[in-house]
């Protein structure tokens, strides 16, 4: 898809931008096209050129690249992308504290380190708080509707000291189209030969006056489209068959040991509130129900993935089957209106706007909800409340036990489960350009918002579950209307921006003009996340929340200057002043340089430091609540970290309590430092080939630090520690009295640091082939290749940094908790060759092998590496217990390679009328197994059997569109 840009300009052909877009070529049917300009604007610049490839590498997608791709979401395309890291996010599952939002990585840096700009300017990011590492900004390419493009320009190199933060990875410049006339209409329909995964949608268009000839050009823009939900049984274009066998899914029909047949267990002693059971004393201390219909009885085995110290191992058991609630894909419905104008107001200036609304509604099932006998945390906007666990007396109406007190694993079947998130995105740019003297400058306003409404279906009301412990029993409690409520969180970003930027030449050197460009900004975010009332009060069950409200101003100056030292050497020098509050100004520069051997050899090369902000998320009091598991104690726990102390619980020593980010005024900016080298080789007017090395090293990171780091300072940091304060539950010391906070684990409030360390290092390769076949028509090809060398990662300072690449992070390397899977390769090679009304065109997509092995664990280095799932052999640590027979299936211990081929055709004889046909993965080549993603028995997981990061479970897949131009 990479456009690569030949040395000489006679058979040059590309459509670069201004930082409004107003200089673009609009190549459609019905359209007349503006007239070419002598000077452009390329990404990552704000100099005028002349029309060749610069110091940086850009790659660029253009109108017939996204036709040929059969990409039908901006998501989907950049899943193709061969730099695209696998950690973005894709909304097809609800993963949380992310979901309903679609993310890019360049480099596998983050999305937080992948700037994405829509006409050249910032893009708000999203209404989201997620904890996660490398989610803090969330900038969601949903918002950008496909139809709209008329290219995306990839800058592949750091950008800070041209953008400012969150560009340290590089940039990509989502291009719509401009100075349209006429009206077009199109539609499109897709789905895979199993009738699954279905899409619709329609677009029009419509555009009028030509700027040079009317003064004026105005267009709108209108889209909707339409997603199927996908059940996760109906996912078959994936190693069905393996995931099935080797992960004991779908063998029968098991969902679940909770249902609406509850399991009753017994107190170890009175007033201990311990009813853990085990396959020891299980045969007096559990009781399970089985008055279900025979269809859905069960008996308990490892074939159902069920662990073998499993209680429900041998014992019938009524099942809650939640096939039915998984899926492959949630459903989707998206809408956006666009309209972009500009006006000449006389011979030397214009003023343009643009507006653009976008909605997004993606819908997930999900089980039903269930309580379970252990005690679950509560959460309020800015701490724990009570917590709850489900106890009943002896005589309650559903106790077994006729002398002690139980609890109960009970799942309520006639509640519904399931998210839906709705964005809607509102952009608005008005501003002014033109030119004075030697100087051509410009000036706009920019607003762009984010609104986030978030459900989350009948979770339950804690005053009426809370009647379970008072002798209410659970048929009256299911039964009852308020037993559950639709938590709805509202939230909101936004951007408000000034900004100003003039360029000119000037002077002379020996390769012609110096150019100068300089300019400011000044920007103002803003993010509120407010909880639903029920839920931010503390009266929902087990369900986490995010509250924030707070705003910040930014400050920022830049400047660039570019030096023709001769004919064929230039440099390129660029410097970004950025004010945050709270920190002090940070600049950052850039320098590249560009040396033109002969007319068909050049090289090229860039250094630049970067920078990455601290997102409002970490800055800001409140975040996004979450759950620890496996926390120690030191305040009731011994120093073994393994016995109690008198009074305490085992449960002290591997606690789950509840978790939030906390605020840390003190963060600074991450720091990075990127160097690319690149060569240019165009032999003829035909061929291009380009080959750009990289290494990105980024440092500083903002992550949570961890409960034991917070816990250190426990008395010196009144409240970043909760405690249950009821004096039954504190500690008791040796003159008999009750300890003061020292009761159990509620909350902990992380704090964010700067930590750890990422550095990339690798080679891109491309190369353009077009050829003019005369009464043949014509002919190109496009080869874009990505060879990751060298991925290391730290996530403290002083971390030995293993060699990655290859591999999974988090598994290579026991001691990571970033797992993300680095192919080292991925390539994209595509063709088309046109004849009269018929073009035809073929793809070729691959994706490298990904490692399983584990090598380290941290400054331990195995003394032989082996595979992470399978059977454990002495000496090695523990394995993946939920996949013993991997190695046997998977000798090689890898998530194999992925080739798809895809084939296209369109034909323009139709008078106004253009059909397209498009088939990705013609041979059906099913998605890699992926154990990682696979041997969950949760029945809230995605089960998936496949990295929706690397791979996609569409099979054969086909796609219609049909264009009509009036």
């Amino acid at each position: 898809m990479k456009k690569h840009f030949a040395l000489k300009q006679s058979v040059l052909a590309v459509a670069l931008t201004l930082g409004s877009s107003h200089i673009v070529l609009a190549q459609q049917a019905g359209a007349t096209p503006a007239a070419p300009s002598a000077t452009v604007y390329i990404t990552g610049s704000n100099l005028k050129r002349t029309e060749k490839e610069g110091t940086q590498p850009i790659q660029v997608i253009t109108t017939k690249d996204i036709r040929d791709s059969g990409a039908a979401t901006v998501t989907e395309l950049m899943r193709q992308v061969p730099s695209m890291g696998s950690d973005q996010n894709i909304d097809s599952n609800d993963p949380g504290f992310a979901g309903g939002v679609s993310t890019a990585s360049l480099r596998g840096l983050s999305s937080t380190s992948t700037l994405i700009l829509l006409n050249g300017r910032r893009m708000t990011p999203s209404a989201y708080a997620d904890p996660n590492d490398g989610n803090s900004t969330l900038y969601d390419l949903n918002s950008i509707p496909l139809s709209a493009l008329e290219r995306v320009e990839i800058l592949k190199d750091g950008a800070s000291a041209v953008y400012g933060s969150d560009a340290i990875g590089g940039v990509i410049n989502f291009i719509t189209k401009a100075n349209f006339q006429g009206v077009e209409v199109s539609a499109r329909a897709s789905a895979n030969d199993d009738r699954n995964f279905k899409r619709k949608g329609a677009n029009i268009f419509w555009g009028k006056g030509d700027l040079d000839a009317d003064g004026y050009n105005v267009f709108v823009t209108a889209d909707v489209s339409d997603r199927d939900r996908v059940r996760r049984t109906d996912v078959t274009d994936i190693e069905y068959d393996t995931y099935k066998a080797l992960n004991n899914r779908y063998a029968t029909p098991y969902g679940s040991t909770s249902s609406s047949s509850p399991a009753f267990y017994r107190e170890s002693a009175p007033g201990s509130k311990n009813f853990a059971v085990n396959r020891n004393n299980m045969a007096d201390r559990l009781v399970v129900r089985t008055n279900c219909d025979p269809s859905k009885q069960l008996v308990g085995s490892t074939a159902m993935g069920l662990a073998a110290t499993s209680v429900f191992i041998g014992r019938t058991f009524c099942n809650f089957d939640s096939s039915p609630f998984t899926e492959g894909t949630g459903d989707g419905k998206d809408a956006s209106i666009m309209s972009r104008g500009m006006m000449k107001l006389g011979a030397s200036m214009k003023g343009f706007a643009e507006v653009a609304y976008t909605r997004t509604e993606r819908s997930y099932t999900g089980v039903p909800i269930n309580i379970g006998q252990a005690v679950t945390t509560n959460f309020a906007s800015n701490s724990v409340v009570d917590p709850f666990q489900a106890v009943l007396e002896i005589g309650h109406p559903d106790n077994p036990f006729p002398n002690a007190r139980a609890s109960v694993g009970y799942r309520f079947e006639n509640l519904r489960g399931g998210t839906k998130n709705v964005n809607e995105n509102t952009r608005l740019v008005t501003g002014l350009q033109g030119t004075l003297g030697t100087w051509d400058w410009e000036t706009a306003i920019l607003y762009n918002q984010s609104v986030r409404e978030d459900t989350t279906y009948d979770r339950l009301y804690l005053p009426t579950l809370r009647k379970l412990n008072s002798g209410t029993s659970l048929a009256a409690l299911a039964a009852d209307p308020t037993i559950s409520h639709d938590v709805v969180n509202d939230n909101k970003a936004a951007i408000l921006q000034w900004d100003v930027k003039a360029n000119t030449q000037f002077g002379q050197l020996g390769g012609g003009a110096m150019g100068l460009a300089m300019g400011a900004e000044v920007r103002r975010e803003k993010l509120t996340l407010t909880p639903d009332p029920l839920l931010g009060s503390g009266q929902i069950f087990g369900l986490a929340n995010s509250a924030i409200d707070g705003e910040r101003d930014v400050k920022s100056a830049f400047v660039e200057l570019r030096t023709p030292f001769l004919k064929n050497f230039e440099m390129d020098f660029a410097g970004r002043l950025d004010k945050y509050p709270g920190i002090k100004t940070n600049f950052v520069p850039k320098v590249g340089t560009k040396w033109t051997v002969t007319d068909s050899f050049a090289v090229r090369g860039t250094y630049a430091r970067g920078f990455r902000a601290p997102a409002l998320t970490q800055v800001l009091p409140g975040g996004s609540q979450f759950f620890q598991p496996g926390i120690y104690d030191p305040r009731r726990c011994q120093n073994d970290e393994v016995t109690p102390k008198p009074g305490a619980t085992e449960v002290d020593c591997n606690k789950t309590a509840g978790g939030v980010g906390n605020s840390n005024p003190d963060l600074k900016p991450e720091k990075s430092k990127s160097i690319s080298f690149g060569l240019l080789f165009s032999p003829n007017s035909n061929m291009d080939f380009g080959l750009d090395f990289y290494k990105i090293r980024k440092e500083g990171e903002v992550a949570l630090g961890t409960a034991a780091q917070a816990m250190k300072n426990e008395d010196s940091n009144p409240g970043v520690v909760q405690r249950d304060t009821n004096p039954v539950n504190l500690l008791i010391g040796a003159d008999g009295k009750a300890i003061p906070g020292t009761g159990p684990l509620l909350l902990v409030r992380l704090p964010w640091t700067n930590q750890g360390a990422t550095e990339v290092r690798g080679v891109d390769f491309d190369a353009a082939f077009r050829k003019n076949l005369g009464e043949w028509g014509s002919f190109s090809a496009k080869l874009n290749t990505s060879y990751l060398d060298s991925y290391r990662f730290s996530e403290n300072p002083g971390d030995i940094e293993h060699e990655l690449a290859g591999h999974n992070a988090g598994i290579v390397d026991w001691s990571l908790s970033n797992s993300i899977d680095l192919p080292r390769w991925k390539t994209s090679l595509s063709g088309s060759w046109s004849l009269g009304s018929h073009a035809f065109n073929a793809s070729v997509n691959y994706i490298g092998r990904v490692s399983l092995e584990r090598k380290y664990d941290g400054a331990e280095t195995y003394e032989k590496p082996f595979c992470h799932y399978g059977t454990r052999k002495d000496p090695e640590p523990n394995r993946a217990a939920l996949n013993p027979n991997y190695e046997g299936t998977f000798p090689e211990c890898a998530v194999n390679s992925w080739t798809r081929l895809g084939v296209g055709y369109t034909y323009t004889g139709f008078k106004n009328l253009s059909l397209n046909v498009n088939i990705q993965n013609v041979l059906d080549t099913k998605a890699p197994y992926d154990p990682a993603y696979g041997t969950s028995t949760s029945t809230g997981a995605p089960l998936a059997g496949y990295n929706e990061g690397l791979h996609n479970p569409y099979g054969r897949y086909f796609q219609v569109t049909a264009r009509y131009a009036f």
